[in-house]
This record gives C-alpha cells, sequence and structure tokens, in this order.
C-alpha cells in the first residue's frame, strides 16, 4: 500500500494553481495509460512465448518420429508452457505404452525432456523378468480435451 502523495508547491496565484493541477490530472492520466500497455504488451509476450515453446515442442516430436536424435528437446518447463505436459514412452521389449505427466515429475524444470530417458524404466518388464529396461521415447503429447459427456436417454411420452 502506498502512502498518500503530498505536494507542496510553492505558493502560486490562482492561474497557476490551476495550470498544476491540470498537469498532475494529465501526468496521472498518461501513467495509468501506460500501465495498461504494459500489462497489455506482458500479455502479448507471454502467448508468442507459448507459442515458440509449442512450435519446439512439436519440432522435437517430429524429429523423434524421423529418427532424428541428436535434435535439441525442449526443457521440462518449456514443455509444460507450450502445452504439451505429456511425455509418451514405449518399451520396445514388452510394447508397453505410458504417457507420463511432466508437471509430476520430480526433476529440475530445467532438465531437458530427452534426458528423462535415463531416470526411466519399464514398470512391466521389471515386474515380469526383473530386469529394469529403459523406455523409448515417442514424443510429447497435449493435454488431452476432456471428452463431452453422452447426451442422456430421452423416454418416450404415453400419449
Amino acid at each position: 500500500m502506498s502512502a498518500a502523495r503530498i505536494i507542496k508547491p510553492p505558493p502560486m496565484s490562482g492561474g497557476d494553481r490551476k495550470h498544476f493541477a491540470r498537469e498532475i490530472h494529465k501526468a496521472e492520466v498518461t501513467f495509468a495509460h501506460l500501465i495498461e500497455e504494459a500489462a497489455m504488451a506482458h500479455a502479448a509476450a507471454d502467448a508468442a512465448r507459448a507459442k515458440a515453446y509449442a512450435l519446439d515442442c512439436t519440432a522435437w516430436s517430429t524429429a523423434l518420429f524421423i529418427g532424428e536424435l541428436d535434435h535439441r528437446s525442449p526443457t521440462i518447463a518449456a514443455a509444460i508452457a507450450g502445452g504439451f505436459p505429456l511425455l509418451e514412452v514405449r518399451c520396445e521389449h514388452c510394447k508397453h505404452t505410458e504417457m507420463i505427466d511432466l508437471a509430476l515429475v520430480v526433476q529440475p524444470r530445467d532438465r531437458q525432456v530427452a534426458l528423462m530417458r535415463n531416470f526411466l524404466y519399464c514398470s512391466p518388464c521389471q515386474r515380469k523378468l526383473g530386469r529394469k529396461r529403459r523406455p523409448d521415447l515417442i514424443g510429447l503429447r497435449p493435454t488431452p480435451d476432456p471428452q463431452p459427456a453422452a447426451p442422456g436417454r430421452r423416454s418416450k411420452k404415453a400419449s
């Protein structure tokens, strides 16, 4: 909370006081306009950054699909901010596919998603065979839209 503004101008005549009051009012209006403009610019920058993160995630998933494993992967934070919080992995041995929610992963957010492979194991293989096998990364997936509810059944009215 800011303190009240106390302005003590030198003694002025009536015309000077009115001019001074008008200039103060203009400055206050300009200040409010600049604050609004800055907030809009920040919102636009955040939207542009989220779009860039989404494009990075899509490019990395496409690079995995075509087999280009040297492509730099986005960070966990960038994937979440870009709207791609799910990592799809697949074990080649048992063909088990899993979706991992990156928001729930206990790893530093600045770590690249491709490095997650070093921390993942296939749980069905570990339970059945007693071996820890590393799954392959398939790609990042966006959050699925919630499925619409099925329409209710209408009962026939007796005529």
